[in-house]
């Protein structure tokens, strides 16, 4: 079987991005390609996909003819973790209903391109009830300690690979109880679960403190696991919502700071964070980000980016640069319009670990508008130039 790393495009069919004009007396052909190119098919996953294919499953007697209610009602399905996983590619892929609940739940699939949706919500046991006392006192000292809170909600996954095992983030909304009509005040965090085989899931922690967009590192570096995330308000010298920090632990629960990757702030960085999590090359780390540019008070413009590390000093080689902007209307128009949200990458060698050859073959998943996933297809190569600032779409064999 054919999968998204060994797709062939035809004009005949459609070429997504890929712009190609030809010389019809010479036969000499130029070829536009991005440094990150759509999937043309459309969107991979969205709705209308969960219910063919949930539906299928009830007709063939695989499950039974009842849905879970918070999964009966799905309207969105967005920003996908991903993995590769005995043999097979794993989404883990948030969903919202019409009553705005928001969880995740898997899908499997042998090409990366259609999906087999497993009809239940993701399983994460021991979740704290409330923030931990750290996280609240910083983030507000004045709420009391014994303030009651509602659930944590969790969302937008993003998988990392390490050997056998899996280390899987989301961010998770801790809200006050308070009577209805009033004020109430949030905290968000990252949550950290790992997991050998996605079935069973082990709480590690709520592991940074009023933080989101948490990605981790694949391997450690020099006997500490590395991740990078983004304050939710003004964290030492980084400004609220606009910086992207590193962060370090020995234990997978106490994380210090070691420096600030990157501070947001203008143009199309007015705020951002991580995307897809960290890949290995023989000199780079190279990382997924999310840019967005804000145009009065309600419109928005968020684009997928790259981020581009010097192994060696643990900084940015150059600044975060764009690679995928919204564009076609599955992107454009949405519960949040003209969003592209890359939060999941997949790789042409089978794995998500290890050192990727700049000819690797890599595929991206994002959230579109808030609505629906999507896939974008690049190499290695092309990504890092991308991250320098060096890509030229034009010099391609």
């Amino acid at each position: 079987m054919k999968t998204i790393f060994e797709t062939l495009l035809s004009s005949r069919k459609g070429l997504g991005d890929i712009g190609v004009v030809v010389d019809p007396f010479t036969g000499r052909v130029n070829t536009c390609i991005p440094a990150a190119s759509r999937y043309p098919g459309g969107p991979v996953l969205k709705a209308a996909d969960f219910f063919d294919d949930v539906q299928g499953q009830m007709l063939r007697g695989q499950i039974d003819l009842k849905l879970d209610p918070r999964l009966s009602m799905l309207c969105d399905v967005l920003n996908p973790g991903a993995a590769h996983y005995n043999g097979k590619y794993v989404l883990v892929a948030r969903f919202a209903n019409t009553r705005r609940f928001t969880d995740h739940f898997l899908a499997e699939s042998s090409d990366g391109i259609h999906w087999t949706c497993n009809p239940r919500v993701l399983d994460l046991p021991n979740l704290p009830r409330a923030p931990k006392e750290s996280t609240l006192r910083a983030a507000n000292p004045n709420l009391p300690k014994d303030q009651a809170w509602r659930p944590g909600v969790m969302y937008d996954a993003r998988v990392t690979q390490m050997g056998d095992e899996y280390l899987m983030t989301q961010a998770v909304d801790y809200d006050t109880l308070e009577p209805e009509g009033n004020e109430f005040f949030n905290i968000c965090d990252n949550v950290l679960y790992r997991t050998r085989d996605f079935k069973k899931f082990e709480f590690v922690s709520t592991f940074l403190g009023n933080t989101r967009n948490g990605v981790m590192f694949p391997r450690k570096i020099d006997g500490y696991y590395w991740c990078a995330a983004r304050p939710n308000s003004s964290y030492g010298q980084a400004p609220m919502g606009q910086s992207t920090l590193l962060f370090r632990s020995k234990d997978l629960v106490d994380w210090k700071e070691v420096s600030v990757l990157f501070t947001a702030g203008h143009a199309w960085l007015c705020h951002g964070g991580p995307g897809f999590p960290p890949f290995e090359t023989e000199d780079y780390w190279v990382m997924g980000a999310h840019g967005v540019e804000i145009h009065g008070s309600h419109r928005v413009h968020y684009r997928g980016a790259v981020c581009v590390i010097d192994k060696k000093t643990m900084k940015l080689a150059a600044p975060p640069a764009p690679i995928l902007d919204p564009a076609e209307q599955y992107e454009l128009d949405g519960l949040v319009d003209n969003v592209i949200f890359p939060s999941g990458i997949l790789f042409g060698d089978g794995r998500g670990d290890g050192v990727k050859s700049s000819d690797t073959r890599v595929a991206i998943y994002y959230g579109g508008a808030d609505r629906v996933i999507g896939a974008a297809t690049s190499t290695v190569e092309r990504l890092i130039a991308a991250g320098l600032g060096k890509y030229n779409p034009f010099a391609n064999r």
